[in-house]
C-alpha cells in the first residue's frame, strides 16, 4: 500500500497538537518561572547589544511567553535611530507596526494587543515566540502559520530568532515542507 503526503497530514497535525498542548502545559507549570524569565530576558538583552541592526520586530507576550519588554526598551534607549515594531495580522500574513513604550494599543486578532498605527516597517531582525523549538531551529507555534507564511515573503528577509524557554526545547518538531527554519534560537541557557 502506498501512503502519500495527504494520508500523513492528519496524523502529523494530531501529533503536533499533542506536542503543543504538552509544551504549553510545561511552560505553565514551570517551577521558579521568574528566575527563568529573568535569565532569558538578560540573555536576549546581551545578544541584542551585539547586533548592528536598527529595525527590530518583537512580540507582545501572551499565553505565558517570555516578556522581553525590559531588554527591548533598553535596546531602544541605546540608539535613538532604532525602531521596534509589533506584529499585526493582515490577511494571512503579519505586518509590523511601530511601537515604543506608551504606544496606544488596541485588541487585535486572537485578543493580542497591537499598535493602533497604520504605519508599517520591514524589520531587519525578528524575535519569534516559540511554543517549542527543535535542535535544528524549527519552531512550533500555535498552529495558525502566520510566521511561516510571512518570513519567506519579506524582502529583504529579516534575521529570524526563535525565543523559548528551555522547557520548550524538543529533539524535533517533525518539520513539514511549509515550516520555516529560524536563523537562531535563544533560551535562558543558550544561543544556537
Amino acid at each position: 500500500m502506498t501512503i502519500d503526503a495527504t494520508d500523513r497530514a492528519p496524523a502529523a497535525t494530531s501529533g503536533r497538537d499533542e506536542m503543543r498542548l504538552a509544551l504549553l502545559a510545561q511552560r505553565e507549570a514551570m517551577p521558579d518561572r521568574p528566575r527563568h524569565e529573568r535569565a532569558l530576558v538578560d540573555r536576549v538583552g546581551r545578544w541584542l547589544k551585539a547586533v548592528p541592526m536598527r529595525r527590530l520586530a518583537a512580540y507582545w507576550p501572551t499565553r505565558g511567553e517570555a516578556d522581553l519588554t525590559p531588554a527591548i526598551v533598553d535596546w531602544l534607549r541605546q540608539d535613538p535611530q532604532r525602531v521596534v515594531a509589533l506584529p499585526v495580522i493582515e490577511g494571512d500574513r503579519l505586518a509590523f507596526a511601530p511601537w515604543i513604550p506608551g504606544t496606544t494599543l488596541k485588541i487585535g486578532a486572537y485578543g493580542i494587543p497591537v499598535p493602533e498605527s497604520a504605519q508599517r516597517i520591514v524589520p531587519q531582525l525578528l524575535l519569534v515566540p516559540c511554543v517549542g523549538i527543535d535542535r535544528r531551529r524549527y519552531r512550533l507555534g500555535y498552529g495558525a502559520g502566520f510566521y511561516d507564511r510571512t518570513l519567506p515573503a519579506l524582502a529583504p528577509r529579516p534575521v529570524a530568532v526563535g525565543i523559548a524557554f528551555d522547557c520548550g526545547r524538543v529533539e524535533t518538531i517533525e518539520p513539514m515542507p511549509h515550516d520555516f527554519r529560524l536563523d537562531l534560537a535563544i533560551t535562558e541557557s543558550g544561543v544556537w
